[in-house]
């Protein structure tokens, strides 16, 4: 029997070891698969290369773009289902190691974490700049030139943008823009109505608690997102999918005094004999062991009455003995959190943590209310903190699939909302303000001499790309819809590709954040020229 036991291990040891090793060579393989290349690439199979990759990127993403953008449904490897129209994700959760195309990630990575939107934008602009390089490349213009017109329209494009960037000027043109940014994400529009007021409302309270300091959306909203009934919430406090220790205790608190704990608060036989020299032989001695056991509770219990305390939070498993002399006195317990729930709880309440053998008087905290509902067969804790910077947000949807684009959808409203609550500076939307630089960049073209000229255009053209895309995307004829919103630019009237279906006068204005554009403009700018500057694709062996 010891020899099996001990050669059975050994086997399994020696066979892991070599599907490790076949598996390593496979997983090297599948890699060099997904790259696509195999030799160095550089000349003119590079320059195809380049413009092969980038067709597949426009491809990729412009069918999703705008708000009649299509979703794609992305299983990865290990079988996850995405349901999104999201840029970032899209790039991301697509299995593609190709060169060119992890620096489209790294774009669309940079704009989420920088702005929290823009990311389509930003990829399609820079994947067509280098797409519209490659015919000046193949009639011999140096790519050196091509970089060097690129920065000479964006330089312009961003003194463009300063002179036509407005002021927000009323409550409706925030909306108009916030709502605009949740509605790209393709969500119905009642949902993008409730989530631009929310949105708007929560971005305003933060502001005038901050004093003037940055906010850190991170830290100071979170977003929640549940299978249920569709309905979107907004606490100023901490939401929890938490139940009560009993369901006896009170379902809702005003104005508790809090108190956090670590920890299990139990007794184990270890700590009343922990020498196991008792033997539990007999009646009494169990009796005994009881009564010393609810002892000991009981002044848990009691140290925590002495608080003052009306909501406990804890850690660790809580005896049913202490439950039971809590809820005699209408105290609402949570045992089994979650750490990171014990940790927002702290921060919004000023409770600090403690263990049961602390001087628990120092660590209360307070809430405005506590309540405790059941929505959706889930139990969830509404804890309100009014004089916090902290916001929970909790949306409902029906399908599940669907939680991801409406959370999206949230996460641009939020993210454009504290930008142009911040600076009050927004710009044409619906394709209005690229359209109007594609224009101004065709004349400024006519004022350089050489060759940089032609960049100077092709940067225009990428420009008028993303009208282009959106009314395609509407079911428009881009070619009409570039014809029609050049005759409102030649009488002087913004335009945009409206919802309906139609190129319309730009009033009532839909507005975009000038802050995210420029971000875009620029980042896109930036990735392309650092693609022209490649002239070879090495692979290592």
């Amino acid at each position: 029997m010891m020899e099996n036991t001990v050669s059975k291990p050994v086997h399994r040891c020696q066979t892991d070891s070599n599907i490790s090793s076949d598996s390593l060579e496979g997983l090297v393989e599948q890699a060099r698969e997904k790259v696509g290349i195999e030799n160095v690439v550089g000349g003119q199979e590079f320059i195809n290369h380049l413009d092969s990759v980038c067709s597949k990127i426009i491809d990729l993403l412009s069918s999703s773009f705008g708000p009649r953008g299509f979703n794609k449904i992305i299983l990865n490897p290990v079988n996850d289902i995405y349901l999104t129209n999201d840029g970032k994700t899209i790039l991301e959760e697509t299995d593609i190691l190709h060169p060119v195309v992890t620096s489209l990630k790294d774009l669309a990575g940079s704009m989420d974490k920088t702005c929290g939107d823009g990311t389509k934008t930003a990829v399609l602009l820079a994947a067509t700049l280098v797409n519209r390089a490659i015919p000046l490349i193949n009639r011999g213009i140096h790519p050196t030139i091509i970089i060097d017109g690129y920065q000479k329209a964006l330089n312009k494009s961003y003194e463009i943008l300063q002179f036509e960037t407005k002021s927000v000027k009323s409550q409706e043109d925030t909306y108009s823009a916030v709502f605009a940014a949740a509605s790209s994400k393709g969500i119905e529009t009642h949902q993008a109505e409730r989530l631009a007021k929310i949105m708007i409302d929560s971005i305003k309270r933060l502001n005038a608690m901050s004093e003037n300091t940055d906010l850190d959306l991170n830290d100071n909203v979170r977003i929640i997102k549940k299978t249920g009934a569709s309905g979107i919430v907004s606490l100023n406090g901490v939401i929890l999918d938490e139940k009560p220790a009993r369901f006896e205790m009170p379902d809702y608190i005003e104005s508790p005094n809090v108190l956090i704990l670590n920890h299990d608060l139990k007794v184990d036989s270890e700590y009343l004999n922990p020498q196991h020299n008792i033997n539990m032989d007999s009646f009494g001695t169990a009796y005994q062991f009881e009564e010393c056991r609810k002892t000991i509770l009981k002044n848990y219990a009691d140290k925590i009455l002495e608080t003052g305390a009306d909501l406990v939070f804890c850690e660790g498993e809580v005896d049913p003995y202490i439950e039971f002399l809590l809820t005699k006195n209408n105290i609402l317990m949570f045992k089994k959190m979650k750490v990171n729930d014990i940790e927002k709880l702290s921060r919004a309440t000023d409770a600090g943590i403690s263990s049961i053998k602390d001087d628990l008087t120092k660590s209360i905290g307070y809430a405005d209310k506590i309540e405790v509902k059941k929505e959706n067969g889930e139990h969830l804790v509404y804890v309100t903190v009014n004089s916090k910077m902290i916001t929970t947000i909790i949306i409902w949807e029906p399908v599940k699939y669907n939680l991801e684009k409406v959370e999206e959808a949230a996460d641009d409203a939020l993210n454009n909302a504290a930008f142009i609550l911040k600076n009050g500076l927004v710009v044409a939307g619906g394709g209005g303000i690229e359209f109007g630089l594609s224009q101004m960049l065709k004349l400024y073209a006519s004022t350089i001499d050489g060759k940089e000229q032609l960049a100077v255009m092709e940067y225009a053209k990428a420009l008028e790309q993303i009208p282009r895309i959106l009314a395609f995307n509407m079911g428009m004829n881009p070619i009409d819809s570039i014809a029609d919103m050049n005759s409102y630019y030649n009488k002087g009237i913004d335009s945009r590709i409206d919802v309906s279906g139609q190129v319309v006068n730009n009033n009532p204005p839909l507005y975009d954040s000038v802050t995210i554009k420029k971000l875009a403009i620029i980042s896109a700018t930036e990735t392309a020229t650092n693609i022209l500057r490649i002239d070879e694709i090495v692979p290592k062996r």
